[in-house]
C-alpha cells in the first residue's frame, strides 16, 4: 500500500504545480507584443521645446526624431501620445503606453516606479556666459553677479550647491531677460539647466555655455517588469551614440 500512497502524493503534486502556474501572473513581454504588433506607444508631455513641442498641429522636436530613428532599428513604428505632464509617469504604470520618449531626467523618486535607458542627454546645469568671460567653473564664480529664472535648476543650484561661494544674484521670471542682462553685462553668468541654456541663446555667438557643473541624466522609460524592452533600447542607443547619431541631433536642435 505504500508504493501506491507515494504515487498518489505525487500525482496530486504534479497537479497542484499545474493549476498553481495556470493562474500565476505571466512574465511581462512587451518587447515580444510590439514586435508582434510593429507598433510601440510612447508617452510624450509635448511641451517641453525643443525635446518636443507642436507645431503646426504635429508634434515635433529632438525626441520625435529620436522616436523615429528608434523605431527603425528596432524595426517597428513608434506612436505618441500626447500626455500632461504630472500624470506622465502613472500612464507608463498603468499600461496606457509602453514607454515615456519625453525628455525625463532621472531622479531617485522616479527611479524606484519605473526604468531609465542609456542617458541619450545631460540635462545638467551650467551657465550661460559671453564669450570674453573667464568663467569656467564654478569657483569662477566668486564675486561675481548672476542670474537665476525664479523656479529654475539652476536657482535651486545655486542657492543649495554653490553656498562656499560669495556672489550677487539677481533672479527674473523670464528666462529671456537674464539672457539680455548678460548681454548687456549686468550679469556675469546666467545659471539654469545645459537644454535651456543652449536652446536659447543658440543663434548668439557673443555667449558661449559652460561644461556641466551638475549632471543630470534625461532617459527613456519602461515599466520595471520590462526588462527585456529595455536591453533592446539600451542596445540602440549606445549604437546611436557610438555612430553619432545622437551628436547630430544635439547639433540640429541646440545649433552647438
Amino acid at each position: 500500500m505504500k508504493p501506491k500512497n507515494k504515487s498518489v502524493s505525487v500525482a496530486a503534486f504534479v497537479v497542484t504545480v499545474l493549476a498553481s502556474s495556470a493562474f500565476a501572473p505571466a512574465v511581462a513581454d512587451t518587447l515580444s507584443d510590439v514586435k508582434a504588433k510593429g507598433v510601440m506607444t510612447a508617452g510624450n508631455s509635448g511641451s517641453y521645446p525643443p525635446f518636443e513641442y507642436m507645431a503646426d498641429g504635429k508634434l515635433t522636436g529632438f525626441d520625435v526624431d529620436l522616436a523615429e530613428e528608434l523605431g527603425r532599428r528596432m524595426g517597428i513604428k513608434i506612436q505618441f501620445t500626447i500626455i500632461d505632464f504630472k500624470g506622465i509617469v502613472a500612464s507608463l504604470t498603468s499600461k496606457r503606453v509602453d514607454v515615456l520618449i519625453t525628455a525625463l531626467t532621472k531622479t531617485p523618486e522616479r527611479a524606484q516606479q519605473i526604468l531609465f535607458s542609456e542617458p541619450y542627454y545631460d540635462a545638467g546645469t551650467g551657465a550661460a556666459v559671453l564669450v570674453s568671460s573667464n568663467i569656467k567653473n564654478p569657483e569662477d564664480l566668486e564675486g561675481k553677479t548672476i542670474g537665476l529664472q525664479i523656479g529654475s535648476s539652476g536657482e535651486r543650484y545655486a542657492r543649495t550647491e554653490l553656498t562656499k561661494y560669495t556672489f550677487k544674484t539677481k533672479t527674473y521670471d523670464d528666462f529671456v531677460l537674464a539672457v539680455n542682462d548678460l548681454k548687456n553685462k549686468r550679469v556675469d553668468a546666467v545659471l539654469n539647466s545645459l537644454p535651456s541654456l543652449k536652446y536659447n541663446t543658440r543663434n548668439d555667438p557673443a555667449i558661449t555655455i559652460t561644461q556641466t557643473w551638475s549632471p543630470s541624466d534625461v532617459g527613456i522609460n519602461t515599466r520595471k517588469e520590462d526588462t527585456a524592452l529595455m536591453d533592446e533600447i539600451n542596445k540602440h542607443l549606445v549604437a546611436m551614440k557610438n555612430d553619432g547619431f545622437l551628436k547630430s541631433l544635439d547639433v540640429k536642435w541646440f545649433g552647438r
